[in-house]
């Protein structure tokens, strides 16, 4: 203690001792007032008291106290191995101790996270050190980019594949490097699978193939890999790049020697040809002379058309083969074209019918098509198209379709020759088609209706998930779900062709909803005016919150895994209703779908009221008891390509496809109306519910 506080202590001792004192007297004589005299003793001996306490928490705890905590910092500098000895510390000799374990604890972690600390750093250095080897090993230049296509790693393959070295360097926007339309192409048409979660069955899953160009003129051959966050969104991409320079130089050669040979064929085929109607017009040649001129004009003839032919035919199977295409599917091009068409100013596209798989390079397609439409728009001074695909055993067929009257083939064959904005070597539009051993030609496809189709190549390999037939789904009879009242406004007058629709199916944990049976996929599809809108289409997975059985799996593919982050129920009804609005629903066996919609519709605070259509009764007042009501089975009899059976929204556009080739069988019975349907669809309820009750 120092001597100022022993001096305070002192004093306080001192005037309680002087208080003491002065009373004594009064206590010995005896003071006029007893009471004063005690107040002033026992206040005379709480000082001495306070006095005596404080000096001794001062001595036996505040100091020890402070000694501790200014030889902490110096104990966790000494790694833990220093001591607090506990007679140096009094009262709190405990508290020291427990405070010296302590630092020996913290220094042990202390070590422990470093040593963790350096052999992490090893082994990153170890992996760093083998990426970069392989790397180095690598033909192939190699660039990660992030979703702003900033250069985060390079190896020099790439360094050497883009010359402008000094521009090449981390940070710096790829797009600035290389030609930037193929580059954000393909990272929208990856972005776009992987957030449909088509990439888990994709054949190229979560990658694809590019050609991009440098500000030299190289040519450069890449693929992009999307690389995915925790939570399967892209956060950037991997390319690899290769020169092509040469290999498309071949190729442009080749397309120019082609060309020339078509061409410089043509011109003695014809004097060829003229030379034999000249020898027809004089008579006077011998028939010897006549027959042999005639053999050798017309065997003539015969050789350089099929010269022509054969050169027609390789010169399209070589570039076709040479150019980067794949399997695409026609509803995520026709997307691409529309948007594209939106950003320049062109017509709007939208996208119906059943989609179709081709092959062909994506890149070019769309650039192709989204010229294509615009200078049908130009011709015909239509601002909004339809774009669709069909499909034959020979091709699948691009339409673009417009109210009016077909284009004149003149008009249509002077467009091959137009540059293609954005793309690689100035193509064209017929260096396209050619690319894809495709043509083009405008027709009549409808009353009023005309097409611009683009013939293309069939896919290379099968796609789409078709069960084998598993066991169907059982007829589902809730005869109050099915049983509608009439609606009373104008809705119900109007023609079931000019209505809007909602075609709409969902995936479940099993077949029983009053037994506790989930949803687990909802997906719908929207028609307007006849046609299937692809482009306007709803599909989530839902979190059913309870396992879903391997036997559902089976059918559906879906698994607990896939709807682990998926929402509840509630929230995707309620974004279901928002997309239906007011437009009829349409379901193949509808009340087995429309019962795991209202067990929710009260949680989800919505209420599914809307008009519903099904066509599995609407296949019973069209074919009778004794016809197959199934939907694989209507399909097959319809011609209607089954595709991705028993996922939601592949089984909405099979049922889409069907309503609307029964929409013409109806009508020929009589059912033109809204109110004509449901009361015709009520009665074949009333009548089946019958027959179940004998």
């Amino acid at each position: 203690m120092d001597a100022a506080r022993l001096g305070r202590v002192a004093l306080f001792i001192a005037l309680g001792a002087a208080a003491l004192c002065l009373s004594l007297p009064w206590v010995v004589r005896g003071s006029p007032d007893p009471v004063l005299t005690m107040a002033f003793v026992s206040a005379a001996v709480a000082g001495i008291a306070v006095a005596l306490v404080w000096g001794l928490v001062r001595l036996g705890v505040i100091n020890p106290g402070k000694r501790l905590a200014a030889q902490v910092p110096v104990l966790l500098m000494s790694d833990g191995k220093g001591g607090l000895p506990p007679e140096n510390y009094g009262a709190i000799g405990p508290l020291a101790a427990l405070v010296a374990e302590l630092a020996a604890k913290v220094a042990a972690l202390k070590a422990d996270t470093d040593r963790t600390v350096a052999e992490a750093t090893r082994r990153a250095e170890e992996q760093s050190g083998r990426l970069a080897a392989l790397l180095r090993d690598l033909h192939q230049g190699v660039l990660v980019c992030n979703l702003r296509h900033q250069v985060l790693l390079y190896n020099e393959e790439a360094r050497a594949l883009l010359p402008q070295a000094a521009a090449l360097g981390l940070g710096r926007p790829l797009v600035e490097l290389v030609t930037a339309e193929p580059v954000r192409h393909t990272l929208d048409r990856l972005t776009r699978r992987i957030a449909e979660g088509r990439h888990k069955e994709h054949r190229d899953g979560t990658t694809a193939g590019f050609v991009a160009g440098t500000a030299e003129g190289r040519l450069l051959q890449g693929r992009m890999a999307a690389i995915l966050g925790t939570d399967e969104s892209v956060t950037g991409y991997v390319v690899t790049l290769e020169d092509a320079t040469e290999e498309m130089a071949s190729l442009a050669a080749r397309d120019r020697l082609l060309r020339s040979a078509t061409e410089d064929v043509r011109g003695p085929l014809a004097n060829l040809s003229a030379a034999a109607e000249m020898l027809a017009e004089h008579p006077e040649l011998s028939p010897e002379e006549r027959q042999g001129f005639e053999q050798v004009i017309l065997a003539g003839s015969g050789q350089l058309q099929d010269t022509l032919a054969r050169i027609t035919t390789e010169y399209r199977a070589g570039i076709t083969a040479a150019w980067p295409m794949a399997d695409i599917i026609s509803g995520n091009l026709f997307a691409l074209v529309a948007e594209r068409c939106a950003r320049q100013g062109g017509p709007a596209l939208t996208c119906t019918g059943l989609p179709c798989w081709l092959h062909g390079d994506s890149y070019g397609l769309a650039l192709l098509l989204s010229r294509l439409a615009q200078r049908v728009a130009e011709a015909t001074g239509q601002r909004e198209l339809d774009i669709a695909a069909t499909h034959d055993d020979r091709f699948v067929y691009a339409d673009l379709c417009w109210k009016g009257e077909p284009l004149a083939a003149a008009s249509v064959e002077g467009w091959r020759a137009d540059s293609l904005a954005d793309a690689l070597a100035a193509l064209t539009v017929a260096d396209i088609l050619d690319y894809h051993n495709a043509d083009l030609w405008s027709e009549r496809c409808g009353e009023g209706l005309s097409r611009l189709r683009v013939p293309l190549p069939l896919p290379k390999e099968p796609h789409g998930r078709r069960k084998a037939a598993p066991a169907p789904r059982p007829e589902f009879f809730d005869f109050d779900l099915l049983h509608q009242p009439l609606p009373e406004d104008a809705l119900a007058r109007m023609p079931l062709k000019t209505l809007s629709y909602v075609v709409f199916d969902t995936e479940t944990t099993g077949l029983s909803p009053s037994q506790g049976d989930e949803l687990v996929s909802v997906a719908g599809v929207r028609i307007v005016n006849g046609r299937i809108l692809t482009g306007e289409t709803f599909q989530s997975l839902v979190n059913p919150g309870r396992a879903i059985p391997a036997a559902s799996t089976a059918i559906h593919g879906i698994t607990d895994a896939m709807v682990a982050d998926a929402p509840p129920p509630e929230q995707v009804l309620k974004q279901f209703r928002a997309f239906v609005g007011g437009a009829v629903l349409v379901a193949h066996n509808a009340a087995f779908d429309l019962k795991f919609l209202k067990m929710k519709q009260k949680a989800a605070g919505v209420k599914f009221d809307t008009p519903v259509l099904d066509t599995m009764v609407l296949s019973r007042q069209l074919q009778g008891e004794d016809g197959t009501h199934s939907l694989d089975g209507i399909a097959a009899s319809l011609g209607v390509e089954v595709v991705d059976r028993h996922s939601a929204l592949g089984d909405s556009l099979v049922t889409a496809a069907i309503f609307l080739r029964f929409l013409d069988a109806l009508a020929a019975q009589g059912i033109v109306t809204l109110d004509d349907a449901i009361r015709r669809s009520n009665m074949a309820v009333e009548l089946h519910a019958r027959e179940r009750a004998f």
